[in-house]
């Protein structure tokens, strides 16, 4: 790992100036006393906390995105921030905690012996030593090597990092987050419209127009909705292989354009045409494959926009550059053709009561004792 060399006590002073000047999250809430600007950073590092894949996302932290998140998920906070003029300082504040937290994880990560892969060109040339001065070289010396001698905040990403790597293969490795939805609660959605758009056009679905079952079952915002591939089992559809990459399709117009699949017997979505909607999602990609004999299921493959983002873009930018027509032997059978928005149909049908009473809700009469 590369580091920004500076004057240490110059360092030391500058970032002690910027945690007395910026905001930084409380992991205890005083809802009494707590500013706005303080709960706002609370509710970040809870959005953090709930999304964060590995050590890629805390390299790549944005405020930007974070901040996107907070207005989603808390539109009264923000909106109460812009009204009192202090959106502008919980946003450098935001930007300060990010930059210190990156520097952290990658701190964690050369701590267990660097998983990422610094000599890429996608480096982070993070500034160590404006944040934690001395202890990425302490590190690398050997002169750091119990978990107690790290800064809280490294050592509490240490141990997550552990954790995630410490969980043993089991048959449910081999398959992505499932779940089948009952086939009611669906009234909000225009399905034989859905149905008769086959199986290469996908559809946005919004949390607000979730179902019950739908909302039980996923933290995302966002859900893709689509015909299964014909001929593809349920099993099929959940199981996790190696293909979670981008890799190179041809188009009708016989064009080569980057896709991302997520497993080798699932729809592809073409990379550079479909970002906005690839922006929307935090920790995965729920989809609600519908079947004609058999309920919705729904599978949540795993995406990081904040985390692999960087490593998606380039590798989609050197597949358009490169690839011909001739080089390709992916089967593009299954590359959606284009996502739309959710047709939505009347609402709710008000369904008859069942029972109407008479109801009995007095209490039973005991005798005196």
């Amino acid at each position: 790992m590369t580091t920004k060399i500076s004057d240490q006590q110059a360092t030391s002073s500058l970032q002690r100036s910027d945690a007395d000047r910026l905001i930084l999250p409380n992991y205890y809430r005083h809802y009494s006393t707590d500013s706005l600007p303080q709960t706002a950073m609370d509710l970040v590092r809870k959005l953090i906390d709930l999304y964060a894949s590995g050590p890629h996302f805390y390299a790549n932290l944005d405020g930007a995105i974070l901040s996107t998140w907070l207005e989603e998920d808390f539109p009264e906070i923000v909106a109460g921030l812009k009204q009192e003029g202090q959106f502008a300082s919980f946003q450098q504040s935001l930007e300060f905690y990010c930059e210190r937290l990156s520097v952290a994880g990658a701190l964690a990560d050369t701590f267990l012996n660097e998983t990422l892969n610094y000599e890429q060109d996608d480096f982070w040339d993070f500034d160590v030593e404006r944040f934690f001065p001395g202890l990425h070289r302490r590190i690398q010396l050997g002169e750091v090597r119990k978990l107690e001698e790290l800064p809280p905040i490294i050592a509490t990403l240490v141990d997550r990092f552990t954790r995630v790597q410490g969980i043993p293969l089991r048959a449910n490795n081999r398959i992505h987050l499932h779940s089948y939805l009952s086939d009611e609660a669906w009234d909000w959605f225009d399905l034989p419209q859905v149905k008769a758009g086959g199986n290469k056009t996908a559809y946005l679905l919004r949390k607000e127009h979730f179902s019950i079952y739908l909302s039980a079952h996923t933290n995302e915002r966002y859900a893709l909705v689509l015909n299964a591939p014909q001929g593809r089992s349920s099993s099929a559809l959940i199981c996790r292989t190696s293909h979670h990459e981008v890799g190179p399709a041809i188009t009708e117009a016989r064009k080569v354009i980057a896709e991302i699949r997520f497993s080798e017997y699932v729809p592809a979505i073409p990379f550079f045409d479909n970002l906005p909607t690839l922006k929307l999602f935090r920790q995965h990609i729920p989809v609600v494959y519908l079947f004609d004999d058999a309920p919705a299921l729904l599978v949540e493959y795993p995406f990081s926009w904040m985390a692999d983002s960087p490593w998606f873009t380039r590798e989609a930018l050197r597949i358009e550059e490169t690839y011909s027509p001739q080089d390709i032997t992916w089967d593009a059978d299954a590359l959606i053709n284009k996502i739309r928005s959710m047709p939505l149909g009347p609402g709710p049908v008000k369904r008859k009561s069942v029972f109407n009473g008479p109801f009995n809700d007095s209490w039973p009469e005991f005798p005196y004792l």
